[in-house]
């Protein structure tokens, strides 16, 4: 066997193979344990959970971990810690590598003001699109028969007093109207199917058939985030009810299914 391997290891072709495999094999393994240092192959870390905490928390514990923050976008939500993390990309627990940029938003340290639109002279639904062009909503509607353009702005009211236009308010706020209507016409008006409707989307159609609308929320809504997430599951009058200008359309209303199993 000795004089064998002597034999083969004197063949200069031979040895010339053999050499020039232990090379490739040799480049192979050190270029294999290069990619695993560099793309720390087979090593992650489960994403920490950054809701609710502040930026300067969040950067710490990024730090701690060999993580990237980046923030994206900021909102406010009134039940929330201002300034806190409402939502991250990607999600706690998600494993990860070393140095995975985190995409936050941040819950807004104030609420964002908008000037109040003149919308007099305007008609319902005229109203409606300049308030939502500003951020805020059609609040109470509230018919006057003394003017006979129906739906005709007269009046627009905030918490019971007159709202100058050109003040600042926050978005998201209600502002009521008073309108006129013609007596004399025909002054009944269908009630809309709103059962199965986000309550936002719920509320904007019954608006839009010049009816006002009055919440009934399930036992499980215990804050604002839910209240935005539920649906509609009854309603009185029943769609198809002829009623009059103003009359209130009562919503009962739950959690979406899927707000329901994310909690």
């Amino acid at each position: 066997m000795k004089d064998y391997l002597l034999k083969f290891w004197s063949n200069v072709y031979f040895r010339n193979i053999f050499c020039a495999t232990l090379t490739v094999i040799f480049i192979l393994i050190l270029s294999n344990v290069f990619l695993n240092i560099v793309t720390r192959h087979g090593k992650s870390l489960p994403l920490p959970d950054f809701g609710r905490k502040t930026l300067d928390s969040v950067l710490i514990i990024a730090r701690a971990n060999d993580l990237r923050i980046e923030v994206t976008d900021s909102v406010f939500r009134y039940d929330f810690p201002k300034g806190a993390v409402l939502m991250q990309n990607p999600e706690a627990g998600i494993h990860v590598k070393k140095n995975r940029k985190v995409f936050l938003t941040i819950n807004a340290l104030s609420q964002k003001k908008e000037s109040v639109p003149n919308v007099t002279g305007m008609s319902l639904r005229q109203a409606k699109t300049a308030f939502a062009a500003k951020g805020f909503k059609v609040g109470a509607l509230n018919y006057d028969p003394s003017d006979y353009a129906t739906n005709n702005v007269l009046r627009q009211t905030y918490k019971g007093d007159n709202i100058e236009p050109g003040t600042l308010l926050p978005t998201g706020e209600y502002i009521d109207l008073k309108l006129g209507l013609d007596t004399t016409a025909l002054a009944t008006v269908s009630v809309p199917e709103v059962t199965g409707l986000m309550k936002s989307t719920a509320e904007d159609l019954i608006v839009d058939n010049s009816l006002n609308y009055q919440h009934v929320f399930d036992a499980n809504i215990k804050n604002l985030t839910d209240s935005l997430n539920s649906i509609v599951y009854k309603q009185e009058p029943e769609t198809g009810t002829h009623s009059y200008y103003g009359r209130t359309v009562k919503i009962w209303l739950k959690l979406s299914r899927n707000k329901s199993k994310s909690q």
